[in-house]
């Protein structure tokens, strides 16, 4: 349990540090070094626990994709796209800083990914809005979906743009449903 509480810890100290650094430089140029300056921690249990900055990101990344994945999974049960909007929004709201750091490091194209697979598998339903086209078509435009619900999440947490996660789940709601 110590040692559990001690990772969490560790893993917490670096992720913090590896935000401020990266507020100032390029993730690839960020050295161990530098990184366990600034979490206070020694470059031992660094590597005990990663073996270069970048593992922070894939251990971020990885999270954040399983999490979501669960949601699509509990929400589907609910039959309703709005249901998974609301609670991915909220999720992003809620790991704000987490994001933020995938964000500065170009991470999008997993998550695109990600959004557009869930898009396809668990939101066709809404292909009723496509009349008429084929099924290459729609998935060209699943990616276009997938790619701007992205971009407004990620820029709904890097600017200064005041909207709740519902008011940004609804947002999107209306985008996809063509209510605009």
């Amino acid at each position: 349990m110590k040692d559990d509480q001690r990772t969490k810890l560790t893993k917490r100290l670096l992720r913090e540090a590896l935000l401020l650094l990266l507020e100032k430089n390029d993730i690839n140029k960020i050295a161990v070094t530098q990184l366990c300056q600034q979490a206070g921690i020694n470059r031992a249990t660094f590597y005990r626990h990663y073996s270069q900055p970048k593992d922070i990101l894939s251990e971020i990344r990885h999270e954040m994709i399983t999490d979501i994945k669960n949601m699509a999974i509990k929400d589907k049960a609910k039959d309703n796209p709005m249901t998974w909007l609301n609670d991915v929004c909220l999720y992003f709201y809620n790991n704000a800083n987490n994001m933020i750091i995938l964000i500065k490091c170009r991470s999008d194209s997993q998550f695109i990914e990600l959004i557009n697979e869930i898009y396809l598998s668990d939101i066709t339903k809404l292909k009723v809005n496509f009349n008429n086209i084929d099924s290459s078509d729609f998935k060209l435009i699943t990616y276009y979906y997938a790619g701007g619900i992205y971009y407004i999440l990620s820029q709904w947490l890097t600017e200064p743009i005041n909207k709740t996660p519902e008011e940004i789940a609804n947002l999107i709601g209306k985008l996809i449903l063509k209510n605009y």
